[in-house]
């Protein structure tokens, strides 16, 4: 049993692991990415190709130890790099990735999974070192470059500072289009929002959210709707000296504000990628504070 479970270990995993990826990636890619799997495949075994050639240092035997680390290292470093080029480039764009984040990771796993493999097969053949599984590793550094390059990606991603605020407009006549709105292609959202500055909790609203209206405009129809609903408990909207400005955001998974994305009132409820029974988080701020920080 032994031999069996090493055997698999040693030869059938890798390419298993490979084989289930690309299974994920060809189902994953269906109507979000026009994905070129004889492309794809090709870049993978080209890739992987060329990532295994370093294994071949260890042919040099003990100086490896000394010299060859350090050649691996480099040589990974490079490679990665050039890879980041190569990101750019119309060859790779024809791939089909069209960008998404998921396929591409999975496309690089499938290469270090398969790398890691051949790595080790070609180092514990050419060399009399018994560590190949431990220099197997080193094509991680590969990955470093890599890193970089999908960091800051995701950095530019972070959303410039929310300067500018939304003053509810009370004699705006929108009658006419909410009596025509299409019932039909309402979203059910949870509404969260402070009646006065003084409240403590959030009060929770389960509203229906039009997908062709802007966020602003919205939410002057539901101050006036809760309000006159609930005159005893409406919706503050200015204090003796102003009105109050109103910024929105919601979460992406979780209530944390790690997780918080925040939402153009000026920009329409399906551009802004508000999915259904999400929650809406709305909050006052004072006019003269958010100018002062523009």
């Amino acid at each position: 049993m032994a031999v069996l479970i090493s055997f698999f270990v040693k030869y059938l995993l890798a390419p298993l692991i490979a084989i289930t990826c690309v299974f994920l990636i060809s189902k994953l890619s269906k109507g979000r990415a026009m994905i070129n799997m004889k492309k794809m495949m090709i870049f993978i075994l080209i890739t992987v190709i060329i990532l295994c050639i370093p294994s071949l240092i260890g042919a040099i035997k003990f100086e490896f130890v000394w010299v060859g680390v350090y050649i691996s290292i480099i040589s990974y470093l490079a490679l990665g790099a050039l890879y980041n080029l190569f990101a750019t480039s119309k060859l790779f764009k024809s791939i089909g990735f069209n960008d998404k984040d998921v396929l591409i990771v999975l496309a690089v796993f499938i290469i270090m999974c398969l790398t890691a493999w051949i790595y080790y097969l070609v180092f514990d053949a050419v060399s009399d070192l018994e560590y190949a599984a431990w220099t197997a590793t080193l094509c991680l550094w590969f990955l470093v470059p890599l890193f970089y390059r999908f960091s800051k990606k995701l950095f530019l991603r972070i959303p410039s500072p929310f300067y500018k605020s939304w003053v509810v407009e009370h004699d705006l006549n929108d009658d006419e289009y909410w009596d025509n709105v299409d019932t039909f292609s309402l979203m059910q959202v949870t509404v969260k929002i402070k009646r006065s500055p003084e409240d403590t909790d959030y009060s929770s609203f389960s509203v229906k959210l039009p997908k062709d209206v802007t966020i602003g405009r919205w939410f002057n129809r539901f101050v006036e709707d809760q309000n006159i609903r609930f005159p005893n408990k409406a919706i503050e909207t200015e204090n003796e000296d102003q009105q109050y400005g109103w910024i929105f955001y919601t979460s992406r998974w979780l209530s944390m504000p790690i997780f918080t994305r925040m939402l153009d009132f000026d920009k329409e409820v399906s551009a802004s990628r508000i999915r259904n029974k999400s929650t809406l988080y709305i909050r006052r701020v004072l006019k003269d504070e958010v100018d002062a920080d523009a």
